[in-house]
């Protein structure tokens, strides 16, 4: 009777681990925020450690075509706070809500836009109940890139269309696969970071200074939907 009663409890807990979301794990009831989710602590980081492993190095493996594939090589259990902590104090300064520490009953995607010459960008895109609205921010930075204060806050409704389009290209760019981490060997250039959360999942992606591409075109296609005047030549 022990060992029947075991093996349910086993089959139980087997079958509850495989029904669990992957976006539970991220949850954290214990980060304090105002009603809007944003962090009250300035120092809170905007993303799940799991987003940002250390990449100790890239190994490049030659293909049959004379191309390379580059594979990024992780340290275990270690994490890059410093990206971390840069890139939140953009998100932080412009009152973004946090994405990953609760559920969601929606789809939300988020594109922060950080260039080296020009002010910080965030770019935000949802689905609610078959409504779709896009939000979009600039921040003003002093001297040293510090933020000081919000230029641009505006938002809008946009079609089923519109965002059926976006969708369109975070899947050609296989966004929920891409790999983790910032690798980079420059320091001018721009960080494009995608976030994008559901009812089932959480993830965060970042390119240092990509070629125009898939994931290109899909943070591309966010910025031409919004009222921002920004030229080609500035889209780095």
């Amino acid at each position: 009777m022990k060992k029947s009663i075991l093996f349910i409890f086993l089959v139980q807990s087997v079958f509850l681990f495989q029904c669990k979301k992957p976006i539970e794990k991220y949850f954290d009831k214990t980060i304090k925020v105002d009603s809007l989710n944003v962090p009250l602590d300035k120092n809170q980081f905007y993303f799940p450690k799991e987003m940002f492993p250390y990449i100790d190095s890239i190994q490049y493996i030659p293909q049959k075509d004379s191309s390379y594939i580059a594979k990024r090589i992780y340290s275990k259990d270690k994490y890059d706070d410093s990206v971390m902590e840069w890139f939140s104090e953009y998100l932080f300064g412009m009152r973004e809500p946090l994405l990953f520490n609760r559920k969601v009953d929606n789809e939300i995607f988020r594109f922060t836009w950080l260039r080296s010459f020009h002010e910080p960008v965030v770019i935000r895109i949802s689905e609610t109940k078959q409504k779709y609205n896009l939000n979009w921010k600039t921040l003003k930075l002093d001297e040293n890139h510090k933020p000081i204060e919000i230029i641009i806050n505006e938002s809008k409704n946009i079609t089923k269309k519109e965002w059926e389009n976006f969708n369109e290209l975070v899947k050609k760019a296989d966004f929920w696969n891409m790999e983790l981490g910032r690798y980079s060997m420059g320091t001018d250039g721009s960080e494009w970071i995608l976030e994008g959360v559901n009812s089932e999942n959480y993830r965060a992606v970042s390119v240092f200074y990509p070629e125009k591409g898939d994931f290109y075109n899909a943070c591309d296609y966010l910025i031409s939907l919004t009222n921002l005047k920004i030229s080609e030549k500035d889209k780095y």
